[in-house]
């Protein structure tokens, strides 16, 4: 069975790009091209792991952290961002601050065989953590 992915990205080309690298890793990749649909997105579904560019527009992908910290969600964050190192980092500072299950940070433009290898992590993890947990519990 296929998990989902949320790939938040306000770029056509990116989020195409996202769709292909993930449908190859065992993915359904549903996009969002704006905070406001990623957070309608994240009240109403369950995803497996977000995708997140941290510049969205006028807005920002902190809104988006902000938001899983208040849903208490644990969901696999991987950061996909054109953004300075500085503020890349302080992102991820902010997020690990938060609880935020950030399991990377992937630089713009993106090395397809990083994130190949990073959502193949994630889908191993989930197999994982489903073994570990009897379905009892």
């Amino acid at each position: 069975m296929s998990k989902e992915l949320l790939a938040i990205d306000d770029a056509d080309l990116h989020l195409s790009i996202l769709r292909k690298i993930a449908e190859q890793a065992g993915f359904n990749t549903t996009g969002a091209e704006s905070v406001t649909v990623a957070k309608g997105m994240l009240r109403t579904r369950k995803f497996d792991c977000i995708t997140l560019d941290l510049s969205l527009g006028e807005q920002s992908g902190i809104e988006v952290l902000a938001l899983l910290y208040e849903l208490r969600c644990r969901t696999p964050v991987i950061i996909i961002s054109a953004s300075q190192d500085a503020a890349l980092n302080e992102t991820v500072r902010i997020g690990k601050f938060l609880n935020i299950n950030l399991c990377a940070s992937i630089p713009k433009p993106v090395n397809l065989a990083l994130l190949r290898q990073t959502l193949a992590q994630v889908l191993d993890d989930a197999a994982s953590e489903e073994l570990a947990t009897p379905a009892s519990w």
